[in-house]
């Protein structure tokens, strides 16, 4: 089974669909890239860890499938965890592009990808004219995290207006 570890801020940086969406809203810029993981593992059979610093905006939705969500927390540096995760290293490609990281992990013998080649193999552009892909993205319902997330969402707004 193919794994990826994904360095997850180094990609938001390095891949302008999400750069764009940092500038005007962090946590759904976050969600952005976990669904289209979520998608990806979803539709083949892959694992991914993807790996953020610090700690999380949000709720994480319940795990599932092949997708792990991780933060570092208050004081630890997500590279640590991402070295960390990276093992088994022969099964394993770490995406990223800081140069630290990958001199760390390729040397143990980890495959590397660039965020921007990653960001290609999840989520390919659509192109227009309605070609197979658009029409599959079209059709696509909800993801079981993206379920389980505004499941939860939804009872704890029930739950607030009972209280009221």
């Amino acid at each position: 089974m193919i794994r990826y570890v994904v360095d997850g801020h180094n990609t938001i940086h390095s891949v302008s669909r999400y750069l764009e969406l940092l500038d005007r809203d962090y946590p759904a810029c976050l969600r952005t890239l976990i669904a289209d993981c979520a998608d990806y593992c979803d539709s083949r059979s892959v694992k991914i860890v993807l790996v953020f610093d610090g700690n999380p905006p949000f709720d994480l939705p319940e795990g599932g499938g092949g997708l792990s969500v991780l933060f570092s927390g208050k004081g630890r540096d997500a590279d640590a965890l991402v070295a960390e995760k990276a093992v088994p290293p022969k099964s394993t490609t770490v995406v990223t592009n800081d140069g630290n990281l990958k001199r760390l992990t390729g040397s143990t013998g980890c495959k590397l990808m660039s965020p921007e080649a990653f960001s290609e193999l999840i989520a390919p552009p659509v192109r227009s004219g309605g070609g197979r892909n658009s029409e599959r993205r079209k059709r696509r319902g909800l993801t079981g995290q993206e379920v389980s997330w505004w499941k939860r969402e939804m009872e704890e707004e029930l739950k607030k207006k009972r209280e009221r």
